[in-house]
């Protein structure tokens, strides 16, 4: 019912807003024009299709944007508007960018080290080293978490590797199930490794797809962006990052510590490396191509060879010596949320252009001057407004167009570079306080096995996760000044 309520309102809404085209003359000096209003009601149809999930998500926006393409030509003819507005530079001009290109290289090169079976073994490696007692296991899984950060792009890939450890840990010390202890250990391997994946240039899909909204709302609000490198993109984040770290071992160390004295054997995970044996040639071919990229890529500001193409490079290493498959290609890569990123992106293009930007930031630049004005007031305000904005919203890049279609208009006129701004909402959005909003959250219960922990427990590290990022965003404001981003 939700779905067909959704289609039917999605399609009212777009008619109305045609109709509009055709009979609603905004005048000369308004910013808005027939293709404004085309634009508005497909926007708006798609909002609504995201919310209901009428449509999967790949399907909504590719339709969107075909629809504005072939019913461009009709407008034109019609006599609506003179010169060709929507077409396929402007709504799939995204494709033949960097960011897409990015993102593809970042699930094919997370393919290919994680099937050689190189991070587990450095997992166990880390693991080997720290004390066999309950605050040594926290510090474990959160070394380990945060070593192999930088070393994939892909969260999933870290997380599903260690959650296992962290439940064989929990059973092997013998805690009861949806104990604080199991919390505390399950919390030190999801945080530092989902979220602190963040903190890296090369650390997270995610990275990959801000700098995408970066550049293209840079170029639709003709506003100030940023460019980013290994370095550069880590110095923005390091206090978020830092403060994440903290939070995290407070929570899992402290509040969550059990109250009798747990142990587990000190040749624990000592005997699963030596069941390991010496490292494949797999592994080798992993371990030399991951050690050349990382270098390449911290030392670009250097060099200047571009970041993606280095990445790229690897892969085709990669392929050529075995360790990747034409079929990973197929199956390992998600392409329908490529065409998903790819489409957004090219519709996004379009709300400056079309002067949505300008009549939403007129319209509400007064009410929301005192909040804008102070990055101390707006950082916190951005987060706390996000935290409330995804219990309506599900999909993470939808939310994000909606804070940009708000407040994107003001940015310039405050002085805060688009950095700032969409840093802080995406990181916002990864909560899980209920479990639509993050389905990669469930999906991390699953492999955990669900016995140890249940999302009522997992929604405590949710809340711990929204009071950090706060605290961090609003710390990390000296350093934005320092950096430029903040006027």
């Amino acid at each position: 019912m939700k779905k067909r309520n959704g289609l039917i309102f999605a399609f009212i809404v777009a008619v109305i807003f045609y109709v509009m085209a055709f009979t609603v003359n905004p005048g000369a000096d308004s910013p808005l024009s027939p293709a404004s209003f085309i634009y508005a009601g497909v926007f708006l149809a798609v909002i609504i299709l995201l919310l209901t999930g009428a449509l999967a998500d790949w399907v909504v926006v590719l339709g969107a944007s075909s629809l504005m393409i072939l019913t461009d030509a009709i407008c034109r003819k019609a006599g609506v508007y003179q010169e060709e507005v929507f077409n396929m530079t402007g709504l799939f001009g995204a494709f033949s960018g960097s960011t897409i290109w990015l993102i593809i290289m970042v699930f094919a090169l997370s393919a290919g080290i994680g099937k050689s079976g190189l991070l587990n073994r450095i997992a166990i490696a880390i693991l080997s080293v720290f004390p066999p007692t309950y605050n040594g296991a926290v510090l474990a899984m959160m070394c380990t978490g945060t070593v192999l950060s930088p070393l994939i792009p892909s969260v999933n890939a870290k997380v599903n590797i260690l959650i296992p450890f962290a439940t064989s840990t929990t059973e092997e010390m013998k805690m009861k199930p949806r104990s604080k202890g199991a919390l505390g250990l399950f919390a030190a391997c999801y945080l530092p490794a989902y979220l602190g994946g963040n903190a890296f240039f090369t650390g997270s899909v995610y990275v990959s797809v801000i700098c995408g909204f970066i550049t293209s709302y840079a170029t639709s609000l003709n506003a100030e962006g940023a460019a980013f490198d290994f370095v550069s993109w880590f110095v923005a984040s390091s206090i978020w990052f830092v403060i994440l770290l903290v939070g995290t071992y407070i929570f899992c160390a402290i509040v969550c510590r059990p109250a009798e004295k747990v142990e587990f054997s000190k040749t624990f995970f000592k005997e699963r490396l030596k069941e390991l044996g010496p490292m494949k040639r797999e592994e080798k071919i992993a371990a030399s191509v991951l050690v050349i990229a990382l270098v390449l890529w911290s030392t670009s500001s250097f060099h200047g060879m571009d970041t993606g193409m280095i990445g790229w490079a690897a892969i085709c290493i990669m392929c050529a010596l075995g360790l990747l498959e034409p079929s990973d290609f197929n199956t390992k890569i998600p392409w329908s949320l490529v065409i998903f990123i790819g489409s957004l992106l090219g519709m996004a293009n379009y709300m400056s252009s079309l002067g949505w930007s300008e009549v939403i930031a007129g319209v509400l630049g007064p009410v929301l001057e005192p909040v804008v004005a102070s990055p101390w007031i707006f950082v916190p305000f951005i987060c706390i407004f996000t935290y409330l904005l995804r219990f309506l919203i599900i999909e993470q890049n939808t939310a994000l167009v909606v804070v940009m279609a708000i407040f994107g208009g003001l940015m310039n006129a405050a002085g805060i570079n688009l950095y700032v701004i969409i840093f802080v909402e995406f990181m916002s959005s990864m909560c899980w306080t209920v479990p639509y909003m993050n389905p990669f959250a469930m999906a991390t219960l699953g492999v955990a096995g669900e016995k140890y922990v249940t999302f009522p427990e997992m929604r405590k590290a949710s809340f711990l996760y929204m009071i950090v990022n706060l605290i961090g965003c609003t710390a990390s404001i000296p350093l934005w000044y320092m950096l430029g981003y903040l006027g």
